[in-house]
C-alpha cells in the first residue's frame, strides 16, 4: 500500500466540499472546524477553490469539485486534504478524478460519511486513506477535548509501530442545530458508551482494514468503482449507518446484498459502528439482524463480529486507516493497528 506522509505542525491541509456546500450554509461553524485545526494541531488549513461555494451550484456541478480534489493533491505544497462535511452525492466525482496523478502524489486525505466514496477509490487503488472526523462534523466541537486531539495525533502525526484503540467513555448523538449559533462547537448531550461487544466469533485475526457508511457503499455497488470479489479477501470490514437511521431489516438487505457478491466469503472480521439515533431494542435487532446474515444465511458463524464501535454518525469518532494491517480481539473484544499508517 501507498502511505501518505505523516502530518506535521505548520502542515497545510486543504479543506475540500466534495459533496454538500455545508460551509457556506453554515459558515460559523465551519470557521471554528478552522480555528481548532489551527490551535490545537498547529496545522494551516486552506480552503479550495470551491469549498465555500453555494449547494445549488456545488449540485450541479461535479466537475468543481472533482477539480478541487485534484488540485488538492497535485499541488506540492499541500500537505493533507480533509472534507468539510458529507452529503450524499460526490459519487458524481469519482469519474473526474485524475487517479493516476493523485497515487503518484499521495497525501493524508480524511472524512467520514459520504467521503466514504473517495477513500474507497483511492484505497481500491491502493493508497491509504482515513475515515475520520470532518470539518464540521467532529473537528469543529474538538476544541478542549484533549483527548479527542490526542488520538488523532497519534493516527496521523506520531504514528507507532502498534497502536491499541480505547473506546471513549462516553458519546453525543450529532450536535445541536447549527442554524442557532449558540451550537456552535458543542455537541448533544454525552451518554455513557455503550461497550464494545463481540456477537459472534472467538480469538484473535488479522487483516485489512476497509469500509465506510453502508448506504453509500450502497450507491457503488454494481459500478465500477465497487471492489471485485477477490479484492475482499482477508479484510476486516468495518460498516456503519448514517443520520438516516435505516431501519435494522433495511441494513440486513443491503449487508446480504453484499453476501450474494461473495463479499463475506474472504472476510478476516466484520466491525459495525455504533449507530445514531437507535433505540436499544433496534440496535439490539440490528445485532440480531447482521449475525443472522453472516452466520446463518452465508455459513460464516466464524467470522469475528464486534459491534458498537466508536467509528461513524456520533461523536467522538476513531480514526480508522483504510488499507493498513489490523488485529480483532473477539475475546476482549478490541482493535489493534498493526502498523503506521503515514510515513
Amino acid at each position: 500500500m501507498i502511505k501518505p506522509r505523516r502530518l506535521r505542525e505548520g502542515s497545510k491541509v486543504a479543506l475540500i466540499s466534495p459533496s454538500w456546500g455545508g460551509p457556506h450554509a453554515f459558515p460559523k461553524v465551519y470557521e471554528r472546524g478552522v480555528e481548532v485545526l489551527r490551535e490545537e494541531f498547529g496545522l494551516e488549513p486552506v480552503a479550495m477553490e470551491h469549498t465555500l461555494t453555494r449547494q445549488s451550484y456545488l449540485r450541479r456541478n461535479p466537475k468543481v469539485r472533482a477539480d478541487d480534489v485534484n488540485k488538492a493533491f497535485l499541488d506540492p505544497e499541500i500537505d493533507g486534504i480533509i472534507a468539510t462535511i458529507g452529503g450524499d452525492d460526490s459519487v458524481r466525482t469519482l469519474p473526474l478524478l485524475k487517479t493516476d496523478e493523485i497515487l503518484d502524489n499521495p497525501k493524508v486525505l480524511m472524512g467520514f460519511s459520504d467521503t466514504t466514496t473517495l477513500l474507497t477509490h483511492l484505497t481500491l487503488h491502493g493508497m491509504v486513506t482515513f475515515y475520520g472526523p470532518s470539518v464540521m462534523a467532529g473537528i469543529s466541537q474538538m476544541r478542549g477535548r484533549p483527548r479527542e486531539v490526542q488520538h488523532l495525533k497519534d493516527i496521523l502525526f506520531h504514528p507507532r509501530p502498534a497502536y491499541d484503540y480505547v473506546p471513549s467513555p462516553s458519546y453525543s448523538e450529532g450536535y445541536p442545530d447549527w442554524s442557532d449559533d449558540r451550537s456552535v462547537g458543542r455537541v448533544n448531550r454525552r451518554k455513557k458508551s455503550m461497550r464494545w461487544k463481540a456477537v459472534q466469533g472467538e480469538g484473535r485475526v488479522e487483516g485489512t482494514l476497509f469500509g465506510g457508511c453502508i448506504e453509500v457503499l450502497e450507491m457503488m455497488r454494481g459500478t465500477r468503482y465497487w471492489p471485485p470479489q477477490d479484492f475482499w479477501d482477508g479484510k476486516v470490514l468495518f460498516l456503519e449507518t448514517s443520520e438516516l437511521m435505516p431501519s435494522p431489516s433495511s441494513v440486513k438487505l443491503m449487508l446480504r446484498s453484499f453476501g450474494i457478491m461473495g463479499v463475506l466469503d474472504g472476510l478476516s472480521a466484520l466491525l459495525i459502528g455504533r449507530p445514531r439515533g437507535y433505540r436499544p431494542e433496534q440496535r439490539l435487532e440490528l445485532e440480531r439482524a447482521v449475525r443472522s446474515v453472516a452466520a446463518e444465511e452465508f455459513g460464516r458463524p466464524d467470522l469475528p463480529l464486534v459491534v458498537n464501535m466508536d467509528f461513524g454518525h456520533t461523536d467522538p469518532q476513531m480514526v480508522l486507516p483504510l488499507g493498513a494491517r489490523v488485529e480483532v480481539d473477539a475475546d476482549r473484544p478490541g482493535l489493534r493497528l498493526l502498523e503506521p499508517a503515514v510515513e
